[in-house]
């Protein structure tokens, strides 16, 4: 309809999707009598810098996640959104491949949680690509180089550089399904 798409136009229109999957998931959790509540990424703290579709995590945004997570009252799950922040301008960036684990990871180490699980359609890491070889099996445990390494060399499980925050925190990421 506008005849271009920037960038940063781009991150607003694809961070729509998120947001209303987050809306949907809360009120879904509340249907069922769980109190839950949807919360934006930003008003979390998640800053980033302006590089619209790969946006990178500012660092000063670790202790505001920290208190703002504690603030979620006791009982209540909180359904944060994924894959998207807000830069120094206001405006709605995209964190890039691997951007919801990398929220995820960043959330759960930012707040010194125990560890962090990410949900995915595989049964962990596996031993080898469940599309060539049906038979790969879970590996119980690898550590953060190991996952770093498999990813380098095409496991998609994990992107490196999601699990950055939880490597600097020193916190285990679980691969759940």
């Amino acid at each position: 309809m506008l005849g271009e798409l920037s960038a940063r136009t781009r991150d607003r229109v694809v961070a729509y999707g998120e947001r209303c999957s987050g809306r949907m998931v809360a009120a879904t959790l509340q249907k069922l009598g769980t109190s839950a509540t949807q919360i934006e990424s930003w008003d979390l703290g998640v800053k980033t810098d302006s590089a619209f579709g790969d946006a990178s995590v500012l660092d000063e945004c670790w202790p505001m996640i920290k208190d703002k997570v504690e603030a979620i009252p006791d009982g209540t799950v909180g359904v944060i959104t994924g894959f998207i922040g807000k830069d120094a301008d206001g405006a709605i960036t995209t964190l890039g491949r691997g951007g919801s684990d990398l929220t995820a990871s960043l959330i759960g180490a930012a707040a010194q949680l125990d560890e962090v699980q990410v949900w995915k359609d595989v049964d962990g890491i596996l031993s080898a690509d469940p599309r060539v070889c049906p038979k790969a099996e879970p590996v119980p445990r690898v550590s953060f180089l190991e996952a770093a390494e498999l990813a380098y060399f095409g496991a998609k499980v994990l992107h490196p550089v999601a699990m950055q925050p939880a490597i600097r925190a020193n916190i285990p990421v679980r691969v759940k399904n």
